[in-house]
């Protein structure tokens, strides 16, 4: 018989008892062991991240924090210069403050075709019915642009004659300087997109605001009802001493 000699093979089962045994290594209990402990710890870390995110799992949106904070706990807003609507220059807080009422707050920009016209709408019966109901010196509505650099004075008054403004009960203003935009909608909790045609996509809702500038409550415009009422009982709860016309007028 010829001499036993070398397998051209070997080499090959040699590589293949290598993987074995690493494949053996790696599936051993104390290598899935550590595997599973590593994966785990980035899980519970992300899943930390994320609670603490969205507000311990209640939310999984900016407005609806925003809401949910201001709700448990009233901000003071901070000081913008405002332009008006016949190119008077004041400060929000000077827009706010006379007479002692208590304010519906929602941004808007004028040349916006879709949810500004719903909120136009509901402003339009929020109006009616603080004159129906005699709240005009308890109650003030105020809508502020987001746009200045398209929201002339001009603009505004035009928008304030088609809504059918009446200035001792709604007004509206745009911001004085640009650059105080991203401070202004962070403060209210506006989400603010660019949309095709150089308009906007944005989110909507009715903000509370004291005379002091401090911001209440943050509800969806669908419960305009239901924001008036809470802000007519805020303003009867104020002292009524310091109350007079509205300053700011435009």
């Amino acid at each position: 018989m010829p001499a036993d000699r070398p397998s051209s093979r070997t080499p090959d089962l040699a590589v293949s008892d290598s993987r074995a045994q690493l494949a053996v290594d790696v599936a051993s209990p104390a290598a899935l062991i550590k595997t599973f402990a590593a994966t785990t710890a980035v899980l519970v870390v992300a899943l930390l991240v994320l609670m603490q995110a969205t507000g311990g799992g209640q939310s999984f949106t900016t407005e609806t924090l925003r809401r949910q904070h201001i709700s448990r706990q009233a901000e003071l807003i901070p000081a913008f210069d405002v332009t008006l609507g016949n190119g008077q220059r004041s400060t929000l807080k000077a827009v706010l403050a006379p007479g002692g009422k208590v304010w519906l707050v929602d941004f808007v920009y004028i040349r916006c075709q879709t949810l500004c016209l719903s909120l136009g709408s509901v402003y339009q019966q929020l109006q009616a019915q603080i004159e129906a109901r005699g709240l005009q010196g308890k109650v003030g509505l105020l809508s502020i642009s987001f746009d200045p650099a398209n929201d002339s004075p001009a603009a505004l008054a035009d928008y304030a004659k088609r809504m059918g403004m009446n200035p001792q009960i709604w007004q509206i203003a745009t911001l004085t300087q640009w650059q105080d935009r991203r401070r202004l909608l962070d403060a209210f909790g506006i989400m603010v997109l660019p949309a095709p045609l150089g308009e906007f996509e944005h989110n909507a809702a009715l903000h509370v605001v004291s005379s002091d500038a401090m911001l209440t409550q943050i509800m969806d415009y669908a419960d305009y009802e239901a924001a008036l009422n809470m802000a007519a009982s805020m303003a009867q709860a104020m002292p009524v001493a310091g109350r007079g016309p509205s300053a700011g007028v435009p």
